[in-house]
């Protein structure tokens, strides 16, 4: 008896020997990976086929990895988990500003990374949705209905995961909501709480909505505890 493959992943990575690492691992868990090697093909394929997750590495040849993103989030709210060597926090704050749902650095564990993959496709199936409609912070509006940011009537851009760490926090306005909470809850995993892609996150949202991000009055920083969206 055949079982059939549970997901479909798009892979885009120039290194023929992590490809082909990604690729074993991957078709031990039941997932199927089609594989390109530059940024050119990698979009011609997505545009052909259907996929459940994106696997993007960085640096490529023709188009880079964030312009691939830049592309891709124009038409499609795909999980996507990039994958670099560049340890750099501030391409960490670009790939996630930009539309990337998580980032791992090599050298990397592969069973760390399908942790990771398994993570986002939960999540992709889980639907938070809060029992607001509306949420109203000051100057700034979170519509989720229309998945919609304003501030000061204004639109704001926000990423897919950007949306889902708000919706978690305003489903507990006024209380803290625990690391924990939003990393399982909004992130899709808990068994990497020292990652700093949820702090990433926290400060492109801070940027995005807080008249002064250093100084966030809107969303909180509670010490030990978590974070707080403030009403």
């Amino acid at each position: 008896m055949t079982i059939a493959p549970l997901h479909k992943i798009l892979l885009i990575d120039d290194e023929p020997p992590i490809a082909e690492t990604i690729t074993a691992y991957a078709r031990k868990e039941q997932m199927t990976i089609t594989s390109v090697n530059n940024g050119e093909e990698g979009i011609r394929v997505f545009d052909r086929q259907s996929f459940d997750l994106i696997l993007l590495d960085w640096m490529l040849p023709g188009i880079s990895g964030p312009e691939i993103i830049k592309r891709i989030r124009q038409k499609s709210d795909i999980p996507i988990l990039m994958i670099s060597a560049r340890d750099d926090e501030a391409d960490i704050v670009i790939g996630l500003e930009l539309g990337a749902d998580d980032y791992i650095t090599k050298p990397f564990g592969p069973r760390e990374l399908i942790a990771r993959i398994h993570a986002l496709l939960r999540r992709g199936r889980k639907g938070n949705i809060p029992t607001q409609t509306e949420v109203i912070c000051g100057n700034v509006s979170f519509s989720f209905t229309k998945k919609e940011v304003t501030k000061k009537k204004k639109p704001v851009p926000f990423t897919p995961t950007e949306f889902r760490i708000i919706e978690e926090l305003c489903r507990k306005h006024g209380s803290v909501v625990s690391r924990e909470d939003l990393m399982t809850n909004a992130l899709g995993y808990h068994d990497f709480l020292n990652d700093r892609t949820l702090d990433t996150h926290i400060k492109n949202i801070r940027a995005k909505i807080e008249d002064d991000p250093k100084q966030p009055q809107l969303i909180k920083t509670v010490r030990e505890a978590g974070f707080k969206l403030s009403l």
